[in-house]
């Protein structure tokens, strides 16, 4: 009896690892816009994020996005391009239309990328398009915070699914960093028939694609492992002692 209640407590612990480790999941992602202005080069986002299939939420959306008017190479990692660090995620809000998140990290820990002098939030892609993509601060250089961010849209039946064509037309990036050859506007991309104009240089989302990312397990996750091949040890001496 005692043998029986060992082994369903080692199942139970070893069980209860893997729903932790189902629950949620890190995902890689990789967008591209082509950027007819600047080819070879085109914008790419490249990040990682979790994803939660019981709340079917996003978090930790980070990644880099490239420069694609620096350098002279569109080939990664051997490229020439200036790459942004986006560590912040800002933004996530479901599309039922699409069915899924729109899910957007930022080079800073806010939001201020656009002119607001024409209403808007001041970050999204149509705000982005309705201020003509003219940084946020303007007209004063010195106020310009520099932002940008890159949006992803995350399936959230199935994160692994390929994207459809409206689902495209809704990815969009912004770069306001400063030292861009477009004085007040920011580069940008997006599709008219998402935003209702291509970027600021005719760039626009070409493709995302998501994949799945070498599983981390967190530390209580070993420790959960460990007692329950412990136990399961437990009961193979158990058995050798009364065999």
């Amino acid at each position: 009896m005692k043998k029986m209640l060992l082994i369903s407590s080692a199942l139970a612990m070893i069980g209860a690892v893997q729903v932790a480790e189902a629950a949620v999941t890190t995902y890689k992602v990789q967008e591209t816009f082509f950027e007819p202005d600047t080819q070879p080069n085109d914008s790419i986002f490249i990040g990682t994020f979790d994803f939660d299939d019981v709340t079917k939420t996003v978090t930790n959306l980070r990644g880099i996005l490239s420069e694609s008017m620096t350098g002279t190479s569109a080939v990664y990692p051997n490229d020439t391009m200036t790459w942004l660090t986006l560590d912040y995620q800002l933004s996530s809000v479901y599309d039922p239309v699409l069915g899924g998140l729109l899910v957007t990290t930022f080079k800073n820990n806010s939001t201020n990328t656009f002119w607001t002098g024409t209403g808007g939030d001041g970050w999204s892609p149509q705000a982005g398009v309705d201020a003509g993509g003219v940084y946020y601060g303007f007209p004063r250089a010195g106020n310009n915070p520099g932002n940008a961010y890159a949006m992803i849209f995350v399936n959230t039946t199935n994160p692994l699914a390929a994207l459809t064509q409206a689902q495209i037309d809704k990815l969009a990036y912004a770069d306001c960093a400063p030292g861009g050859m477009m004085g007040a506007v920011c580069m940008t991309g997006t599709s008219a028939a998402g935003y209702g104009a291509i970027g600021t240089m005719s760039g626009y989302p070409v493709s995302q694609t998501i994949t799945l990312a070498a599983p981390v397990p967190e530390p209580e996750t070993y420790a959960m492992l460990m007692a329950g091949l412990g136990l399961m040890g437990l009961v193979a001496r158990k058995r050798r002692k009364n065999g």
